[in-house]
This record gives structure tokens, C-alpha cells and sequence, in this order.
């Protein structure tokens, strides 16, 4: 049986044909822009401040990261990237808080 690293999310997340360890990192942590999260294609990683997991930011950091693997995965060339993935990630996370059946709805038929 594998470790679990976090009580809140699995160790990993599948995009496309590769899994993605998340690597979870300490409040301590700090980049050059303060990220809450981190994409990494060559390393298959996606970097998530611990601390933020278990709550709407958390969501929101991780459909964030998801979005840019999905773009890495499938080729996508977009140009302002970090705007669009920023954009979505809000849009849908928004739509979560703002309809919380809709979770259940797609579990239930996925």
C-alpha cells in the first residue's frame, strides 16, 4: 500500500497518459512570484503549498495546475497561458462554490 503524503488528496493526479506526483511543499516555501502552485512537465510534478490544500484556495490552485498540464499534454500553444489558466481556473472554481450539485451530478455520470 502506498503512503499517503496528504490526508486530502491522492499522492497523484493522471493528465493525459502520464501521472503527476504532487509534491507538497511547507508555508516556508517561497518562489521568485510567492506560487501557491507549480506545474513541471519534465519532473512529472505539480507543487502545492500544503497548508491552502484543504480549502476553496487549494481547489483553486489545483484546478489551476491541472489546467496547465492539460495545455502541456495536448500540445496546446497558447500564447498568454498563465492568463488563460488563471481565468479558467477562477471561472470554474467560482461555478463550483456557486453550484455545489453539480460535483455530485458529474460523479454520478463520469
Amino acid at each position: 500500500m502506498e503512503y499517503k503524503k496528504n490526508k486530502h488528496i491522492p499522492n497523484s493526479i493522471k493528465i493525459g497518459y502520464t501521472n503527476y506526483t504532487f509534491d507538497f511543499w511547507p508555508d516556508t516555501f517561497a518562489s521568485t512570484e510567492q506560487a501557491q502552485g507549480e506545474f513541471f512537465s519534465v519532473s512529472c510534478k505539480i507543487g502545492l503549498k500544503e497548508q491552502s490544500i484543504n480549502s476553496i484556495a487549494g481547489v483553486n490552485t489545483l484546478l489551476h495546475e491541472v489546467l496547465h498540464g492539460i495545455i502541456y499534454q495536448y500540445g496546446l500553444d497558447i500564447t498568454e497561458e498563465e492568463k488563460v489558466v488563471t481565468t479558467l481556473a477562477n471561472g470554474l472554481t467560482t461555478v463550483l462554490v456557486d453550484n455545489p450539485w453539480l460535483v455530485d451530478y458529474i460523479k454520478k455520470h463520469v
